[in-house]
């Protein structure tokens, strides 16, 4: 009877390809798709998961509206807009419920992945603590703000956008040439404080004032 030999090049190959399709399966976390018929508001809820967490792409031309709303009252809890290919993530806690609106006479395509809270969250140290609060825009112009990482809202005209945001995080104003910063959350932001975004604009460009 032949005796087959061991080819050692042979086992490290289907290693390293077992390995690598391994690798690429967990990676490779298809998004959910999700159009929006003109005019029209979309609740997303997950009774079963105590909270989750979603990341959003806007792959429409207008601005798509994103909240968290308390289940009883449906009051919101935060929300902001997501500009056109822009993205943005929002938590939503255990007793809410995701709500994406369009307010235009087109559809909206929105793309979105979801990620479940995990149980047993490890005690939080300072330096991910976060706070939330709200910005307010009490002009009649439209701020496009920057928050690096999380998302990117345009402030309608007097209006307020619930954000929560951890220490350490800045906020920018976007103008053509540069970005005007106009803020870093600090642990003397109380929570829920209403934060007017044109003291901050007036601040940052006259600072020695």
């Amino acid at each position: 009877m032949a005796v087959k030999r061991f080819n050692p090049l042979l086992f490290l190959l289907f290693l390293f390809f077992g390995t690598f399709v391994q690798a690429q399966t967990k990676k490779q976390i298809p998004k959910s798709t999700l159009v929006i018929p003109p005019k029209q508001i979309v609740r997303i809820d997950y009774p079963y998961m105590k909270g989750f967490s979603v990341k959003l792409w806007n792959k429409s031309k207008f601005e798509l509206g994103v909240s968290a709303r308390e289940h009883q009252s449906d009051s919101l809890y935060k929300g902001f807009g997501i500009d056109n290919n822009a993205f943005a993530t929002l938590s939503v806690e255990e007793n809410q419920y995701l709500q994406l609106e369009n307010r235009f006479i087109a559809p909206l395509k929105v793309e979105y992945k979801l990620f479940k809270s995990g149980s047993g969250i490890k005690k939080r140290t300072v330096a991910t603590r976060t706070v939330a609060f709200y910005l307010v825009n009490s002009t009649a112009q439209t701020l496009p703000i920057l928050i690096p990482g999380i998302m990117n809202p345009k402030l309608t005209p007097f209006s307020q956008s619930g954000v929560e945001l951890p220490w350490g995080q800045k906020i920018y104003l976007k103008t053509p040439r540069e970005k005007l910063l106009l803020l870093t959350v600090t642990d003397s932001i109380s929570k829920g404080a209403g934060i007017d975004v044109a003291d901050l604009i007036d601040a940052a460009l006259n600072p020695y004032d």
